[in-house]
C-alpha cells in the first residue's frame, strides 16, 4: 500500500478533528431557509477570502475527492442519522433537501472525471466549485438545498417527480408480480453483457433516479398528510444507507472493480436497500448506522413518540387520558424492575 506523506496525513487528521468538533455546534444553529442575503454575501466573500489566502497545497488536499467526500456525505450522514432519530420533522425535511440536491449533483457529475481528462484546463478547479458548492447547501446559514427546493425543485421538478415515481413504481410491482428465477437470469446476463462503465451507470442510476424522485415527493407532502413523515424519514435514511454503499463501491472499484460480478453485488446491495419487501435501509440504518453514531437512546425516545402519534389517531379522545396514563405507568413498572 502507498504511504502517505506526514504533510498530507496531517492535513487529513486536521480536517477531521475540525469536522468533528464543528458539526455538533454546527447542528445547534437554526437553518436560516436561506432567506437572508446578507448570508450568501459572506459565505461568497468566505469562499473568495479562502481560495486567495490558502496555502495551494492545503487546497490540493482539501478541494479533493477526500475532501467533498468529508464535507459532502460523512457530515450530512451523520445530521441525517440525528434528524431521524430526534422527535420533529423539520429537521428530517431539510436533510432530505439537501440529499435530493445532492444525489442530482452526483448523478449529474458522474463522468466528471472524464471530462476533466478531455479538458483539463475547464475541470481544473471542478472539485473547488463541488466543495463550496455542497457546503453552501449544508451550512445552516446559509442553507442553500432550501433556496433550491423553494426556487427550483418545488416549482420545476414536483409535477415530474410525481409522474416518475408512478412509473417506477409500477415497473417495480410489474417486475415483482411477473418475474420469476429464470427472467431474473436473463436480466442479470443482460446487465452483465454491458461494457464496466455502463454497467456503473445503471447501478448509480439505479440508486439515484427513482430515489431522488420519491425524495422530492416525499418532501413536498404539506404537513398532516397521512404518511407524509414516514416517508421523508425512510428516504432519509435510505439516503444515509446508500451513501455509505456508494462510498464503498467507489472505493473498491479501484481494486474489485474489473471482477465482473462486482456491480451485480452493489446493484443488489441498492435494491435491497429502497425495496419495501426487503426494507433494508431501515434495518441497515438501525442495527448499523445508528448505534456507530451514538443515536440509540434517541432513536428509542422517537420510537415512543411514534406509539404516541398512533395512538391518538386510534384511540377516541376522551378515553386518551386514561389510556396513557396506564402506558405510562407501564413505563414506570418497568423502570422500578430494571433497578
Amino acid at each position: 500500500m502507498k504511504e502517505l506523506p506526514a504533510e498530507k496525513l496531517s492535513i487529513y487528521g486536521c480536517s477531521l478533528i475540525l469536522v468533528a468538533i464543528l458539526t455538533p455546534l454546527l447542528s445547534r444553529i437554526p437553518r436560516s431557509r436561506g432567506n437572508n442575503t446578507a448570508n450568501h454575501i459572506l459565505f461568497v466573500v468566505g469562499v473568495l477570502l479562502t481560495l486567495i489566502f490558502l496555502p495551494s497545497s492545503i487546497q490540493d488536499e482539501i478541494f479533493s475527492p477526500g475532501g467533498v467526500v468529508v464535507i459532502g456525505t460523512i457530515v450530512p450522514i451523520y445530521e441525517s442519522i440525528v434528524a431521524v432519530c430526534t422527535i420533529g420533522e423539520a429537521d428530517d425535511n431539510a436533510w432530505l433537501q439537501f440529499w435530493i440536491a445532492s444525489g442530482t449533483l452526483a448523478y449529474c457529475t458522474e463522468f466528471i472525471d472524464n471530462i476533466r481528462d478531455v479538458f483539463p484546463e475547464g475541470g481544473e478547479h471542478w472539485y473547488e466549485l463541488e466543495f463550496f458548492f455542497t457546503l453552501w447547501l449544508l451550512l445552516p446559514f446559509t442553507d442553500g438545498a432550501a433556496v433550491i427546493q423553494k426556487y427550483i425543485t418545488k416549482p420545476l421538478f414536483v409535477p415530474i417527480a410525481h409522474r416518475m415515481k408512478g412509473t417506477f413504481e409500477g415497473w417495480i410491482q410489474l417486475i415483482i408480480a411477473a418475474v420469476n428465477a429464470s427472467h431474473l437470469w436473463f436480466l442479470w446476463f443482460v446487465f452483465m453483457s454491458f461494457p464496466e462503465e455502463q454497467r456503473r451507470f445503471i447501478t448509480v442510476a439505479m440508486g439515484t433516479i427513482y430515489p431522488t424522485a420519491a425524495s422530492i415527493v416525499a418532501v413536498s407532502q404539506p404537513e398532516g398528510t397521512i404518511n407524509s413523515g414516514a416517508d421523508t424519514t425512510f428516504w432519509l435514511t435510505y439516503w444515509s444507507a446508500y451513501s455509505i454503499l456508494f462510498l464503498l463501491m467507489d472505493y473498491l472499484e479501484n481494486f474489485i472493480g474489473h471482477i465482473r460480478g462486482f456491480y451485480s453485488i452493489c446493484l443488489l446491495a441498492t435494491v435491497y436497500l429502497f425495496l419495501p419487501m426487503f426494507n433494508g435501509a431501515e434495518t441497515v440504518f438501525r442495527k448499523v448506522l445508528v448505534p456507530l453514531s451514538g443515536q440509540y437512546e434517541n432513536m428509542l425516545l422517537r420510537d415512543v413518540y411514534m406509539v404516541q402519534l398512533e395512538m391518538e389517531k386510534l384511540i377516541p379522545v376522551k378515553s386518551r387520558s386514561s389510556v396513557f396514563q396506564k402506558a405510562a405507568d407501564i413505563f414506570t413498572k418497568a423502570k422500578y424492575k430494571s433497578k
